[in-house]
């Protein structure tokens, strides 16, 4: 029995001695590939025009703004108060549209992903709209709407819809413009 421990605690020593040897060589590994990422972005930001590269940023600060915490609400308690943050019932639909228009539109354009982004940005908008008008439906159900405030993220995430609704149709219409001269 006491062989079994020993015998467990010096392969735990050993397993931990053999693992901190390789931080070293793990840190360089990591090092290469977050360097051959950024070049590659780097690479492929420097291919991009200019409203391509407005869009790139307006939809990747959608999708992180989609992921926020939207509302405010405060909880009585007995003898204290107590803080959350609530996100929208609908929240993930939120994030997918905002996740796929980011990869779709950031990295690959096609006549699809147009009208694909078009769509979704439409939806997102009418959402938010029906949220506006019915919030106890659409973004929090168990709270009283006048105890809840409306967070920054929310009004960002407005923002950014609405930035990258615009630079999305100047994207594809510069787009369009540059790809009708060559031919």
């Amino acid at each position: 029995m006491t062989n079994t421990i020993i015998s467990l605690f010096t392969e735990t020593i050993s397993f931990l001695i053999e693992s901190i040897k390789l931080i070293p060589e793990l840190i360089k590994v990591w090092w290469f590939l977050a360097k051959k990422i950024v070049l590659s972005l780097y690479a492929y930001w420097k291919t991009k025009l200019f409203f391509d590269k407005i869009f790139f940023i307006c939809l990747f600060l959608q999708l992180l703004f989609s992921v926020l915490p939207w509302f405010h609400y405060e909880i009585v308690f007995f003898e204290g108060k107590e803080s959350v943050s609530l996100s929208p019932k609908l929240n993930s639909i939120f994030i997918l549209i905002s996740l796929l228009n980011f990869f779709f539109l950031g990295f690959w354009k096609s006549t699809w992903t147009r009208i694909w982004f078009f769509a979704t940005e439409m939806i997102s908008v009418i959402i938010i709209l029906w949220g506006y008008l019915e919030p106890k439906r659409t973004y929090y159900d168990f709270v009283n709407p006048n105890e809840v405030s409306t967070q920054i993220p929310f009004y960002l995430f407005l923002v950014s819809l609405f930035f990258a609704f615009v630079f999305g149709y100047l994207s594809f219409k510069k787009e369009d413009e540059v790809f009708s001269k060559s031919f």
